[in-house]
């Protein structure tokens, strides 16, 4: 499942087009970013829930967090209709 998923970074509006897999693991691709160009967030993130916490390596645990969040708030009703209707989440 994919979702758009919005952050601040630095002060400024970033929107990540987001592929969820498993509800445990994100793949998050940077699709635009109203700051300054020179200090804009990273292009990719991979990001993986660790208890109630989103981790990643490549970035700054605050991005990190924020970002799984954003994709927890989206994500989660369109999960939880799917287990109502009985489909598989990663249908």
């Amino acid at each position: 499942m994919e979702v758009t998923a919005a952050v601040l970074f630095d002060g400024h509006l970033a929107h990540y087009d987001v592929q969820v897999q498993g509800g445990r693991e994100c793949h998050a691709q940077l699709s635009s970013y109203r700051g300054n160009p020179q200090q804009s967030p990273p292009q990719h993130i991979t990001l993986k829930k660790e208890g109630r916490h989103w981790v990643s390596n490549d970035v700054d645990n605050r991005l990190s967090d924020d970002l799984g969040y954003a994709v927890e708030l989206k994500a989660k009703p369109i999960l939880e209709d799917r287990r109502r209707e009985g489909g598989h989440p990663a249908e």
